[in-house]
């Protein structure tokens, strides 16, 4: 998530995720926590990338 590698290839794929769809079957983990816990690993990183929270935010609004 954090690696150069990932963080430099992110503005190649956020085009192509506003076509893909998330919804609640996310995960067969059964941990009521989950999801909440990647929102926390999202906000995370979007407090140390803004640059990233800024292209991204479009697609987690759509």
């Amino acid at each position: 998530m954090h690696d150069p590698v990932h963080l430099a290839g992110d503005p190649e794929i956020m085009p192509h995720l506003a076509g893909i769809a998330i919804g609640p079957d996310l995960s067969a983990d059964p941990d009521p926590a989950l999801a909440r816990d990647i929102m926390n690993l999202h906000e995370e990183k979007a407090a140390l990338y803004p640059e990233w929270a800024a292209q991204l935010g479009p697609l987690l609004a759509a």
